[in-house]
């Protein structure tokens, strides 16, 4: 009887752990994480392309891959954002969320970053997801200051006024 109460335990412990999962809020320092891209390079918070910029993080689910293009587009024609020294955009693709192959996605991203030059991420197994709360099966936009407090966050698909805000948000860190 005591072995059925523990297995039925462990079981209920261990199926509720991504409900305790951290959630990253506005005005908490993003806790780092060490990912590759597609072509097995590791980045973190502190690599070399990220310091002493501000960082706009798109974590996507394959599947949603288009679901913000909008935002990108936006970010990539604005003026007002310094990408030569205070400001960074790069994705983090959520390789569990999609039943798709990962070699697919992979041979997909690496098309994508010798074409365009943009850093995407690989996330495996949840680990930003499980970091910092994001949601699964979405498209979300973190935002991150130069000292790696988050200063803005949406979940989902951003709303015009929301791409405003997350555009002038990255201006005013840009120059703090």
């Amino acid at each position: 009887m005591k072995k059925i109460i523990l297995s039925a335990f462990l079981v209920l412990v261990w199926c509720a752990f991504p409900l305790w999962a951290a959630e990253l809020k506005i005005g908490e320092k993003a806790p780092d994480f060490s990912l590759k891209d597609s072509q097995g390079k590791l980045y973190s918070l502190n690599s070399d392309e990220f310091q002493g910029r501000v960082l706009s993080i798109f974590y996507v689910d394959p599947d949603e891959k288009d679901l913000n293009n909008h935002v990108e587009d936006a970010l990539i024609q604005d003026k007002g954002l310094d990408r030569v020294k205070s400001y960074k955009s790069f994705g983090i693709t959520n390789l569990k969320a999609s039943n798709m192959p990962n070699f697919i996605i992979k041979s997909v991203i690496k098309s994508k970053q010798e074409k365009t030059g943009a850093i995407i991420l690989l996330d495996y197994d949840y680990t930003i997801l499980n970091l910092w709360g994001l949601k699964n099966d979405s498209s979300d936009l973190v935002v991150l200051d130069k000292d790696r407090i988050c200063r803005y966050i949406y979940k989902g698909k951003l709303p015009p006024e929301e791409v405003v805000k997350a555009i002038n948000i990255i201006k005013e860190y840009q120059v703090k």
